[in-house]
């Protein structure tokens, strides 16, 4: 019985794995890659952009290796909280991106 729920346990882990690439490198991430990388006129520019990247991944690798600890710190109570802060800021990032789209789209929408 015991080996039963292992597996169920191991097969739940696995499943969250695929969708951490997704999310930290989506279609945004890589857009604004090729845009600057496009831009870049230079190979100091390309290299400086090359290294915010390396910086990005190493904030990112230092804190999911905290990730226990920061989770121990904040308390059910603080996750709760945190995650409905930064639903509210991607809420609010959504709401400024499609404001801009459709003035974008729309001059007129921006004479107001």
């Amino acid at each position: 019985m015991s080996e039963g729920r292992d597996k169920v346990d191991a097969g739940a882990s696995i499943a969250v794995v695929p969708l951490t690439i997704p999310l930290l490198t989506g279609p945004a991430t890589i857009s604004t890659m090729v845009i600057y990388a496009e831009r870049t006129r230079h190979w100091w520019q390309l290299a400086v952009l090359v290294g915010y990247g390396v910086v990005v991944a190493l904030a990112t690798f230092a804190v999911f290796s905290a990730s226990g600890r920061i989770a121990r710190a904040l308390g059910q109570t603080g996750i709760t909280i945190m995650t409905r802060l930064m639903g509210l800021i991607l809420a609010a990032l959504a709401v400024e991106l499609l404001a801009d789209g459709l003035t974008k789209l729309f001059p007129a929408l921006g004479h107001g």
